[in-house]
C-alpha cells in the first residue's frame, strides 16, 4: 500500500476508533461482564506465556486443558488431535490480547498480539498445497480476526508503516490463495462462507490494494450462492448441525459489523457491498409475527440482513428452555444468548431477541459491536415471543414448548436428510424436557478423531432416541466423515391445536441382505407434560428391534420392567412401556473433548414382518392408563397395533384421551368409539371434563 493510501487508512481507522469508543466499551465490560472480564485477563496472562486453552463459547473444537508451546510453534499438536492445531491457527485468541490491552493499558498484551501476528506471517509461507497451519477454513477465520484487529492497531499506531504493509500484503496473499484453492464443494459448506466473508470484509476496509476488484466481485458472487444454497427455506442451515448453523451466522454478522464500521469511517464501499448491507426498502414482517424462513430474500437489497434475520430466528425458536443449543449432530450444548443479543442490536424490531438475551450484552458481543451497538441493544425494547412452536418439516426439524419460561415443557424432533458430514444417523430422534429439565437427550459428538471409536459410535443410530432393526437400520458411519449406508427420510407432518401437538416422521432403507424396511414414528405431546411415542416398523421376516432412550446424566432412574420413574432436579417423569426395558449406562458428550456416563433405557424385542410399539412419558401429578377403543356399533376391542389409545387423568378430574390409528381401516365401520364418544381420524385427542367432551383432530 502506498504511503498516501496507508495514511488515509490510518485516518479512517482513527475515525472508526472514535466512533467505537474502546475505553467506554471496556468500561461497559467491566461493569456488566465482570466474571467474563476476569476470565479474559487470566487467559491473556496465560497467552503471554504461550499457554493456550480453547474455551470460547463458539470454539468449534474446544479444549479446556492448557498446553504451553515454545513461541512461534504453529504446526505441532500437544495432544495428538490435529483439530488443536487448526484452532491455534485461526487466531481467535488474538482479539483477547487487544481486549486485555484496552482493559489494563498493559503493553505486554499489545506486544504479544503484534509479535504473534508478525511471527505467524514470517513462519508460514502461503502455498497452493497448504499445510496444517494454512487450511482454507482456518485461513478465512484467521483473516477475519486480523480484519477486526487491524483498524484498532492502525488507529493506535501499534504497527509501523512497514509492519502494517507486511500484514496487508499477507492478507492479500492469503485471499488470492483462497481463490486459487477454492473447490466446488465449498459452495455447500460452512468452509466456503468462512472464507468469502473474510474477503468481503477486507475489501470494505482495505480496498483494492488488499482485495482487487475482480477478487471482491468473485467473493460476493460466491457468498451469495453459498447462502442461497445453504440456508433452507425455513431458515435452517442445510448441514443439520446447530453449531455450524451458528458458525455461518456469526461469520455473516461479523462481516456485516465490519462493513458498516468501514462505511461509517468513510471507506468507499463497492456496489456489491452496499446492496448486501443496505436496509431493505419498505416494511418487513415484524419479528414477533414472522415464521420459519419468512422474509428470506436474496434477490432484494439488504439480502445479507434477511439471511441474518431468518438464521437468528431459527436459533431462538429451537433453543431449549434455558436458551441453550442442543447437541444435535456435530454440536455442543451452548448458550445462544450472545447470538440473540447481536440480533437485538442489529434489528430495531428485534424485541424477541432482546427479551431472550437479557438486560445486558455479553462480553464478546460488546467488544464486537462497540458503544453504538451497545446503545442499539439497550434501545431495543424486549418482547416475549408469541410463537411457541417452530415446525420446519421441510428441513426435518420440529420444536415446540409449553411456554417461554425456563421451566417449560419442551420437545424437539429431527427427521432429516444427512446434510453434511457433520450429520448423524438420527432419523426420528426425540428430545424431551419437562419442567425445564432435560430428560431424553442427544448424546453429542465428543471428537472428530479417526482413531477414536467413539466418533462413529456417537454418529450411529444407537446413540439417539430411536429404533434400530438388527443393528443396521438408519445409517452406518464407517469413518469420521463418511457413511457406508444412510436411510432415506420421507415427508414429515406436524399439526397443533389447543395445547396438543402431533408429529409423524417416516424413513426407510434396506438391510445389508437387501430386505427393505420402513419406520414411522408418531408422537403426541400435551403442553401439560405428556408424550406418547408410537414406533411402527415394517420389515419382512424375523428381526430384532432395539429402541434407545438416552437420558441426561442428571436423571435418576428407578423402577423395573415396563414402568420407570425419572427424576431430574426435583422434576419427575413417569415412563410407561408396552414391553419391558433394561436399564444400563451410556455416554453423553455435552462439549467436544468432554465425556461422561449417563443412564440408558433400552427396549429389545423380536418382530415378525411388522411391529407397533408404544411408550408414554407423563409429568408427576398425571395418571396414565391404556384406553379401550371399540368399533362403532359393536363390542369389538381394537388392538393397539391398529389403534393406540391412552388416557391421561389430570389432578382436577379432567381426562385427555390420545388416539392414534396406526393402520388403515379398510373393512367394517369407519367410526370408532372411546368412552362412548365417537371419533374419526388418524390422530385425535378427546378432552373430557364433567359432562363436556371436546374432540381435537390433528390428522
Amino acid at each position: 500500500m502506498t504511503d498516501s493510501a496507508l495514511h488515509c487508512l490510518r485516518r479512517d481507522a482513527r475515525r472508526f476508533a472514535e466512533h467505537y469508543q474502546a475505553q467506554n466499551t471496556g468500561a461497559y465490560v467491566r461493569a456488566h461482564c465482570a466474571p467474563e472480564a476476569a476470565d479474559l485477563l487470566k487467559q491473556a496472562d496465560a497467552l503471554v506465556q504461550n499457554t493456550f486453552t480453547y474455551t470460547d463459547r463458539w470454539d468449534m473444537e474446544p479444549c479446556s486443558t492448557p498446553y504451553t508451546l515454545p513461541a512461534g510453534t504453529w504446526t505441532e499438536s500437544p495432544n495428538g488431535d490435529p483439530e488443536w492445531v487448526y484452532m491455534l491457527n485461526r487466531h481467535d485468541y488474538l482479539p483477547k490480547l487487544w481486549q486485555a490491552w484496552v482493559l489494563t493499558g498493559k503493553v505486554q498484551y499489545r506486544d504479544k498480539l503484534t509479535g504473534d501476528l508478525l511471527n505467524w506471517i514470517a513462519s508460514n509461507p502461503i502455498t497452493l498445497e497448504g499445510n496444517i497451519a494454512t487450511r482454507t477454513i482456518d485461513t478465512g477465520i484467521r483473516c477475519l480476526n486480523w480484519c477486526r484487529l487491524l483498524p484498532f492497531l492502525l488507529a493506535e499506531d501499534a504497527l509501523t508503516d512497514a509492519q502494517a504493509n507486511t500484514v496487508l500484503a499477507s492478507l492479500a496473499e492469503q485471499f488470492a490463495n483462497l481463490k486459487a484453492r477454492y473447490i466446488t464443494r465449498y459452495t455447500l459448506s460452512n468452509w466456503g462462507v468462512l472464507q468469502t466473508t473474510a474477503i468481503c470484509a477486507a475489501a470494505a476496509w482495505f480496498g483494492a490494494d488488499c482485495v482487487p476488484a475482480e477478487l471482491e466481485s468473485w467473493s460476493w458472487d460466491h457468498l451469495f450462492t453459498q447462502l442461497q444454497l445453504q440456508v433452507l427455506e425455513d431458515g435452517t442451515h442445510w448441514e443439520q448441525s446447530p453449531m455450524y448453523h451458528v458458525e455461518v451466522l456469526n461469520a455473516c454478522v461479523k462481516m456485516l459489523v465490519l462493513i458498516r464500521a468501514a462505511q461509517q469511517a468513510g471507506r468507499p464501499l463497492s456496489d456489491l457491498a452496499r446492496r448486501a448491507v443496505e436496509a431493505p426498502a419498505g416494511s418487513t414482517l415484524p419479528e414477533t409475527q414472522a415464521g420459519p424462513g419468512q422474509g428470506l430474500d436474496l434477490e432484494a437489497p439488504g439480502w445479507l440482513l434477511s439471511v441474518i434475520r431468518v438464521m437468528s430466528r431459527q436459533v431462538l425458536y429451537t433453543a431449549d428452555p434455558a436458551l441453550y443449543q442442543m447437541p444435535q449432530c456435530d454440536s455442543d450444548v451452548t448458550d445462544v444468548r450472545d447470538v440473540l443479543a447481536r440480533a437485538a442490536a442489529l434489528f430495531a424490531d428485534g424485541g424477541i431477541y432482546r427479551w431472550a438475551a437479557g438486560d445486558t450484552l455479553d462480553m464478546e458481543s460488546a467488544w464486537l459491536l462497540g458503544m453504538s451497538g451497545i446503545r442499539a441493544f439497550e434501545q431495543c425494547s424486549p418482547e416475549e415471543p408469541r410463537r411457541r412452536s417452530w415446525p420446519c418439516p421441510r428441513s426435518g426439524n420440529l420444536a415446540f414448548r409449553s411456554d417461554w419460561t425456563d421451566k417449560a415443557n419442551f420437545t424437539a424432533l429431527k427427521n432429516s436428510p444427512l446434510g453434511s458430514s457433520h450429520g448423524h444417523a438420527d432419523q426420528t430422534h426425540l428430545t424431551v424436557y419437562c419442567g425445564g429439565k432435560p430428560f431424553l437427550v442427544d448424546t453429542g459428538r465428543y471428537t472428530y478423531r479417526e482413531d477414536d471409536p467413539l466418533r462413529c459410535q456417537l454418529k450411529a443410530p444407537a446413540a439417539h432416541n430411536l429404533c434400530v432393526i438388527d443393528g443396521q437400520s438408519g445409517g452406518d458411519p464407517d469413518a469420521s466423515w463418511s457413511y457406508a449406508d444412510y436411510a432415506e427420510t420421507g415427508a414429515n407432518y406436524y399439526a397443533e391445536k389447543e395445547g396438543v401437538h402431533y408429529a409423524e416422521l417416516p424413513f426407510w432403507g434396506t438391510l445389508r441382505d437387501g430386505t427393505p424396511y420402513h419406520v414411522v414414528r408418531r408422537v403426541f405431546a400435551l403442553d401439560c407434560g405428556v408424550w406418547l411415542s408410537v414406533q411402527d416398523i415394517t420389515c419382512r421376516g424375523s428381526h430384532q428391534v432395539q429402541e434407545f432412550f438416552h437420558l441426561h446424566p442428571e436423571v435418576q432412574v428407578t423402577g423395573q420392567d415396563t414402568r420407570f420413574t425419572l427424576e431430574n432436579g426435583g422434576v419427575v417423569l413417569e415412563l410407561c412401556s408396552d414391553i419391558p426395558l433394561s436399564c444400563g449406562t451410556g455416554v453423553y458428550s455435552p462439549k467436544y473433548n468432554e465425556l461422561c456416563q449417563a443412564p440408558l433405557l433400552t427396549r429389545t424385542l423380536d418382530m415378525q414382518d411388522r411391529w407397533v410399539g408404544e411408550t408414554v412419558l407423563a409429568a408427576r401429578g398425571l395418571t396414565v392408563t391404556r384406553a379401550r377403543v371399540l368399533r362403532a356399533g359393536s363390542e369389538e376391542t381394537i388392538l393397539p397395533e391398529f389403534i393406540t389409545a391412552w388416557d391421561v387423568h389430570t389432578a382436577d378430574g379432567a381426562c385427555w384421551t390420545l388416539v392414534l390409528r396406526n393402520r388403515e381401516n379398510y373393512r367394517g365401520a369407519k367410526v370408532f368409539t372411546c368412552h362412548d364418544e365417537p371419533f374419526y381420524g388418524r390422530a385425535v385427542a378427546l378432552y373430557r371434563s364433567g359432562d363436556q367432551c371436546r374432540r381435537i383432530r390433528l390428522r
